[in-house]
């Protein structure tokens, strides 16, 4: 019997998508992951710094975690998510507003240079994932839309 939850899960557009989170979720967790690392490890933070920045770092590895959610499979319908929408713009505006603001700080170049290279690759893989969910969620809304009255 032909399962159609299960041939729109299998379609080549779905796995671009599954595969676009799964990059994001594992480059997530390696730069946030490293950031506990460099928090731990810094004695020059206040309690209070180490606290907000550890917070910071829980959010972003708290949508990776749901994220897993969803490419197992817990979530039926990954267009329909909003989750990962909210991820990617999440992604996107902390690096944004960030990576401006080390840019403009006063750091040396290689501090400059290193969050650069983090944000631009975070923002290289939100955005194109951010646009295929939702056309995806578009090609799904459509697809159980009621058929137009043609009077």
């Amino acid at each position: 019997m032909f399962d159609l939850a299960t041939a729109w899960l299998t379609s080549p557009a779905v796995k671009k998508v599954r595969g676009l989170l799964w990059v994001l979720v594992a480059w997530t967790g390696v730069v946030w992951i490293t950031r506990i690392r460099n928090l731990t490890g810094d004695d020059q933070l206040t309690s209070s710094g180490r606290i907000w920045r550890l917070l910071l770092t829980v959010v972003f590895l708290g949508f990776a975690v749901l994220s897993v959610s969803v490419l197992g499979g817990r979530w039926r319908r990954i267009g329909s998510t909003r989750l990962i929408a909210v991820f990617c713009i999440w992604t996107v505006t902390f690096w944004v507003v960030r990576g401006t603001g080390i840019l403009f700080a006063d750091h040396d170049a290689a501090f400059k240079a290193v969050h650069a290279a983090l944000a631009l690759v975070s923002i290289a893989i939100a955005v194109p994932l951010y646009r295929l969910d939702h056309d995806l969620g578009r090609v799904a809304v459509a697809d159980h839309a009621p058929p137009a009255d043609d009077r």
